[in-house]
């Protein structure tokens, strides 16, 4: 499963689902930014990076839809962050950024330093930080936009749906509902889960695609619970992490432990790589 052609008539689907509850203000380890800064930051990059994917001669080609969730900006809110829309094709994104800046490319890795060539940096959203974790709410609300999408789209490529957060839930249990989106599925598989736990602990390693929740933290909740959200990596992901040496297996769960903005970044382009190699 998850071979499914990706054309324009057949496209994918990637949903971001962002974090912005009052903790996310708070540095993300090894840097001077914050874990919000960071996240949206990875994420905007990464949405850059889908429409060079798609940019052929004649343009951007709607081979993938997006659909971006922020949850936590206000209480109890969970809510696109696409202004006036739910989930797009990628060439609108292309021609409707929010706005450009003028970037350098970054240097000095996880310390954030910014030196040499310029460049365009497109910004889809803003990083926000500022209230409690209504992320049963947000699950929620991708649940709907996710049977919506699949409704329409019965033989495509599997949704895949990223998570970027840092705390627990304050509106519930978020396994239940996520569970029920990872039970959604086209005839070439179920919806794919990824979730990203951010860290701002130095001197904890990360831990990336663990494959059992007893190399968890035991004390750690939250952790298992979003291991539990997790998807099973399939094959082509994981064949993509081992090209970059990391200790993945076939039972291996699209989650980080602990991460930091490295791999933050390696989820990001994992989660988005594999489909991208199916696209025609």
């Amino acid at each position: 499963m998850y071979e499914s052609e990706i054309s324009r008539r057949n496209p994918g689907l990637f949903i971001f689902l962002i974090d912005q509850s009052r903790s996310m203000s708070h540095k993300l380890s090894g840097t001077m930014r914050s874990k919000a800064q960071e996240a949206a930051d990875a994420v905007n990059r990464q949405i850059y990076e889908l429409i060079y994917r798609c940019t052929k001669t004649d343009g951007v080609r709607d081979y993938f839809h997006i659909g971006i969730v922020g949850y936590g900006a206000a209480p109890d809110l969970a809510d696109s962050l696409i202004a006036d829309e739910t989930i797009v094709p990628i060439s609108r994104l292309a021609q409707n950024p929010l706005r450009t800046e003028r970037r350098k490319e970054r240097a000095g890795g996880s310390q954030g330093v910014e030196e040499g060539d310029e460049f365009e940096f497109p910004i889809w959203f803003d990083p926000v930080a500022r209230s409690n974790t209504p992320m049963v709410k947000a699950l929620n609300l991708v649940k709907e936009w996710v049977d919506d999408w699949v409704a329409e789209h019965k033989d495509s490529y599997p949704p895949v749906v990223i998570h970027i957060t840092d705390g627990s839930a304050t509106d519930g249990d978020p396994v239940p509902v996520a569970n029920s989106i990872m039970d959604i599925s086209t005839s070439d598989g179920n919806v794919l889960m990824w979730n990203c736990h951010l860290s701002e602990s130095r001197g904890v390693t990360p831990l990336e695609f663990p494959s059992s929740e007893g190399v968890l933290p035991p004390q750690d909740k939250f952790a298992k619970e979003l291991f539990t959200m997790s998807s099973t990596l399939p094959k082509s992901f994981v064949d993509v992490a081992a090209e970059r040496s990391l200790n993945v297996t076939q039972n291996s769960r699209a989650y980080v432990f602990n991460a930091g903005l490295d791999e933050l970044i390696e989820l990001l382009d994992i989660g988005t790589r594999a489909p991208t190699e199916n696209m025609q």
